[in-house]
């Protein structure tokens, strides 16, 4: 199946890691309530966006394609990691 997805889940603890790929790193931060914060690791050039600024699925490509009312300030790369 072209373009099929799974869906992994997983359990982890405050300072516990995902990888994905061989440059991606996802960091449990916080855990509170009903809020989870993640840090994220990953290449200058990678492109991280939250759902909610995704567009509808570009189904030509498999991907979902950025909302065009996507606040600038809300679409980025990741942030060096500061002291």
């Amino acid at each position: 199946m072209k373009g099929a997805f799974v869906m992994l889940v997983l359990t982890r603890k405050v300072g516990q890691q995902i990888v994905i790929g061989d440059s991606i790193r996802l960091t449990v931060v916080a855990i509170e309530r009903n809020r989870i914060r993640l840090a994220l690791s990953a290449p200058a050039n990678t492109l991280i966006l939250r759902k909610e600024l995704c567009g509808p699925m570009d189904r030509s490509r498999g991907q979902e394609s950025l909302s065009p009312d996507a606040p600038a300030d809300q679409v980025g790369r990741p942030r060096a990691a500061g002291p």
